[in-house]
């Protein structure tokens, strides 16, 4: 019977297909733009390096609350944790006040530009218990910087996920995201873990680490953006195919348009 042909199949599958099918939209590659694969792998490398970091300003942000000195009070924690939270929702407001309108337009920049923020948030926070008469201010800056992150890379993410979809599969290309992001991230908090018991002791180490994952993330970063071709047409785009069919007669094609798009917004 059909079913029986099915249980067949799908007994027949190797182990290896289960974890492509786990992560990878159905049908892939056809089901998706051409430029999935490399943005999505360059995306995942900066995940990781992202949640490895993460334990790190983490660790930094609870010794500069206080958490393990004697002199440290819960209510006074929670204060703190109150104050960065409550900047960080003003600052998501705020920016998307004055933002949210360009970020379907430049979904591309403003992907890049949301790493770079929440690099920055990351970097405050590791910053903070170094100045304890400013941690407040490092903490409610590093928080609004990761309010912005939030708001532009959530957002951003809709519309690529739009443009990589190419058999209305959206919600699909959606999970298998998720799937991506939670494996990174389980991947870059045990590494992370393990490189926080590291330099726990030890400043140096913990800065080089640090800066060095910081620099590979700026990279990948990059090259996930650089990856992208986005057929649709905004400002800057028309502008490219305008100025090209002026100049060659011929209006260029979307990978070539793509290359001249600046990468910040």
């Amino acid at each position: 019977s059909k079913l029986g042909f099915r249980r067949e199949k799908t007994r027949r599958i190797a182990p290896w297909t289960w974890i492509v099918l786990a992560f990878l939209p159905e049908g892939y590659p056809s089901s998706v733009s051409s430029d999935y694969l490399a943005f999505q792998t360059w995306d995942t490398l900066q995940g990781l390096s992202t949640y490895i970091r993460s334990m790190l300003s983490t660790q930094a942000l609870l010794s500069g609350i206080g958490v393990g000195a004697a002199t440290a009070t819960a209510i006074g924690a929670t204060f703190q944790w109150f104050l960065r939270d409550l900047t960080g929702m003003v600052g998501g407001i705020v920016f998307t006040l004055y933002q949210g309108s360009n970020l379907d337009n430049r979904a591309k920049q403003w992907r890049l530009a949301a790493d770079f923020m929440n690099d920055i948030g990351m970097l405050m926070d590791l910053v903070s218990p170094l100045f304890p008469r400013a941690f407040m201010f490092f903490l409610c800056l590093g928080s609004a910087a990761r309010a912005v992150t939030g708001v532009a890379g959530g957002a951003t993410r809709a519309a690529l996920t739009q443009h990589f979809a190419r058999k209305q599969n959206a919600a699909d290309v959606s999970a298998k995201e998720g799937s991506q992001e939670t494996a990174a991230t389980l991947v870059g908090m045990i590494v992370g873990m393990f490189l926080a018991r590291l330099t726990a002791n030890n400043i140096v180490l913990m800065w080089t680490s640090f800066m060095s994952l910081t620099a590979f993330h700026v990279y990948a970063n990059y090259k996930a953006v650089c990856a992208l071709c986005l057929t649709s047409i905004n400002a800057e785009r028309m502008a490219i195919v305008l100025q090209s069919f002026l100049k060659d007669g011929k209006a260029p094609s979307p990978e070539e348009a793509s290359a001249q798009e600046s990468a910040l917004p």
